[in-house]
Order: structure tokens, then C-alpha cells, then sequence
């Protein structure tokens, strides 16, 4: 089972006088980190946040936003301050006896001063708001957690298809390799017979030669390896647990590894080739491997 890191969810609730809409956004990271962005009076909740999301999230950056909207009348619109309203009447009362001729101040033109007007003193429930964050939130994190999960069938069913391909790859590199020590064998013996111009071979001196550039060459250890590795990543991606991409990360390292050491060690044309193709197949599984959770 493989979860990618990027995801979206969105979620509003309602309840004990409150409106909550929570936005949340998953993208690639190579650690956990978590960004809440909440209105400047619930600050107190972020830690509730966090928690939340790390207990079902591993890897990837995460980014919050949450929005705290009180349904009550009484504390969303501003009030009419009674002090600062009768001060500007009184004002409005004098400019209008100094001034000849003006017109009688009524109620609407007090209304037009800006002053006169407060905000409403903000009270929380945080305990009723804290439920109603939770529900939000959860709900915002299980839309991230079924995008990841759909966008981590696509890379399975990639992922797969290129361990086939290297695997293919990885079974020319071994039927030939008893075929390349074979070809060492038969242009050494050439080359010396060339040295000696025709004079009788030493058999010993042919054995140690060859041995020795067999054990050079031989790439029986890197082939076991590679299907080892082939094999741990098949299960890895395939099992009943989410795969870990920190672990899948340094598997395909250790793939990247074990095919340069084959290229080093060979000169053969053939596996040459099948060395090159396992190596951008390689390369497309690290990019791949940089989406899994």
C-alpha cells in the first residue's frame, strides 16, 4: 500500500454559535511539517492541531488555515457606544446653534459618525469550539488521507512496472555473465598466443590470469543484490501497511549503487546497455519515490 503526499481537504461545521471552516493543502516534504494559520484569538488551539495531524500523518509539508466564525448576532456586529453617542449629540447640538441657518441634527446624521461605534467584546467557548475544531478538522484530514490514497494506487501501479522492467533488464546482466567470463577466457588466451608467437601456453599461468580477471569482473554478488532488493521493494509497496518512503528511499539508492558497480566491472556490450536502461529506470523510481508518504 503506497500514500503519496500530496492531498487537499476542505471542511465547515456548525455548532454552540460557532462556524469553523478548516482548508488544508499536502505537498512533498522530506520530514513532517506542520503550518497552522488560525484567527488571532484561538491561538490556544494550534497545539490541538498539530497533534492531530501527526498522529495520521508522517511525511510531507501541511498547510492549514482555519477560520473561527461566531453565528451570534450580538458578538459579530458592532455596538452602538452610549458615552461616545451622547458626547458627538452634544457636539452636533453646539455646532448647530453656532451655525445659523443649519439644519436641525437629527438621529440619522449621529448614526453616519464612525465613532460612535465598538467592537463587541468576544467571548469563547473553548470548550465547544475545541469539539467542533476536532470534527473539522478530522473530516479536512480524511479528504487528504483518500487523495493521498488515490494518487498512491497511480504510483503503485508505476512503480511496479518499472521494478518488471528492471528486472527484465537484471536477467540479460545475468545470462551473461557466464558468457562474458567465457569471452575473457577465450581473448586472453588469444592475446597471450599473439605475446608468445606461437610458442606452447602455460596452463597455470592462463588459470591464475583468468582467475584473476574473473574475480575483477565478477558480478554474481551485485546480481543477488539487485534481486534482493528488487524483491524487498515488491514487498514493501505491496504489503497491507503503508509503505515507508524513508525506507523505499534508500533502497533505490542501494539499486543506483549496485548497477554502477556492474557498469564499472564490465566492458560487455550487452550488459553495457542493460546497465543504462536499469539506470534511468532508476533514476525514475527516486523521483517517484519523492511523492510516497
Amino acid at each position: 500500500m503506497i500514500y503519496s503526499m500530496t492531498g487537499f481537504g476542505r471542511s465547515r461545521k456548525e455548532g454552540a454559535g460557532y462556524s469553523v471552516n478548516v482548508e488544508m493543502r499536502a505537498l512533498n516534504g522530506r520530514q513532517l511539517d506542520i503550518s497552522v494559520r488560525l484567527p488571532k484569538n484561538f491561538f490556544e488551539f494550534e497545539d490541538l492541531c498539530r497533534k492531530i495531524i501527526s498522529e495520521k500523518l508522517k511525511r510531507g509539508r501541511i498547510d492549514m488555515f482555519v477560520q473561527v466564525e461566531s453565528m451570534d448576532v450580538r458578538q459579530k456586529a458592532p455596538r452602538i457606544s452610549p458615552d461616545l453617542a451622547g458626547y458627538y449629540w452634544e457636539q452636533l447640538q453646539d455646532i448647530h446653534l453656532k451655525i445659523t441657518k443649519s439644519e436641525q441634527p437629527g438621529l440619522e446624521h449621529l448614526l453616519h459618525i464612525p465613532h460612535i461605534y465598538e467592537s463587541p467584546e468576544v467571548t469563547v467557548d473553548s470548550e465547544a469550539l475545541q469539539l467542533l475544531l476536532k470534527e473539522a478538522v478530522g473530516e479536512a484530514l480524511d479528504q487528504v488521507r483518500r487523495m493521498r490514497a488515490l494518487e498512491g494506487e497511480s504510483l503503485l501501479r508505476d512503480l511496479m512496472e518499472r521494478i518488471t522492467a528492471l528486472t527484465n533488464d537484471l536477467a540479460i546482466v545475468s545470462s551473461r555473465s557466464e558468457l562474458v567470463k567465457l569471452e575473457y577466457k577465450n581473448k586472453l588466451e588469444e592475446r597471450m598466443k599473439q605475446l608468445l608467437g606461437g610458442s606452447e601456453l602455460d596452463e597455470n599461468r592462463l588459470v591464475q590470469e583468468v582467475a584473476f580477471i574473473i574475480d575483477r569482473s565478477d558480478i554474481n554478488e551485485e546480481i543477488v543484490r539487485l534481486d534482493s532488493h528488487f524483491e524487498q521493494i515488491r514487498n514493501l509497496v505491496s504489503g497491507q501497511k503503508p509503505a515507508d518512503g524513508r525506507r523505499l528511499d534508500f533502497l533505490i539508492q542501494e539499486l543506483h549503487r549496485e548497477a554502477n558497480t556492474i557498469g564499472s566491472k564490465t566492458t560487455d556490450l550487452e550488459t553495457t546497455q542493460a546497465v543504462v536502461r536499469m539506470k534511468t529506470e532508476i533514476g525514475k523510481l527516486k523521483e517517484q519515490a519523492q511523492n510516497i508518504e
